[in-house]
């Protein structure tokens, strides 16, 4: 075979390399439109898991910048997150947006609502109703006394 023979419109052998087979895989255009499909929706999906992460990363440089401003509250909402007693929760709303927030085990669930109110920027008079495991939280609990773990996520109702 001659090296110098076109195998494709800009390829010859000879730049293909010393190989002694080439393997082009064919499929069916339905098959591969099948595949293109998965591969789009694989993309929409990791770039939805890097968008999430992004907001998320944003949420906590915002919380750590703003944490001194929160002293009108009675009850410390925001702490460092390298501290022992921090724990960092998420809170998703029904339409599916999540709000980062670092608590103590002190914090009161009640402190934990007004402070998502404010990030989320829900009408003042807006109540919302927090629920841990399908169990409404009760706003004079701490979060230290129900089962919340660091990196748990809580679920925001508007009732």
């Amino acid at each position: 075979m001659d090296r110098s023979m076109r195998v494709f419109p800009t390829s010859t052998l000879a730049s293909l390399g010393d190989k002694l087979a080439v393997y082009i895989k064919v499929f069916p255009r339905t098959v591969y439109n099948r595949m293109r499909e998965r591969e789009a929706v694989e993309m929409a999906r990791v770039e939805g898991e890097r968008e999430q992460a992004r907001r998320d990363l944003e949420m906590v440089r915002e919380l750590q910048q703003t944490g001194d401003t929160q002293s009108s509250l009675s009850e410390p909402v925001y702490e460092e997150q390298s501290t022992p007693q921090g724990i960092r929760i998420k809170i998703r709303d029904k339409a599916g947006r999540d709000t980062l927030l670092l608590v103590t085990a002190t914090t009161k669930v009640q402190a934990v609502v007004e402070n998502y109110c404010k990030l989320a920027q829900l009408p003042p008079n807006t109540r919302v109703r927090l629920e841990f495991d399908d169990e409404a939280l009760d706003p004079n609990d701490t979060i230290g006394s129900t089962e919340i773990e660091d990196d748990d996520m809580l679920t925001a109702y508007c009732i």
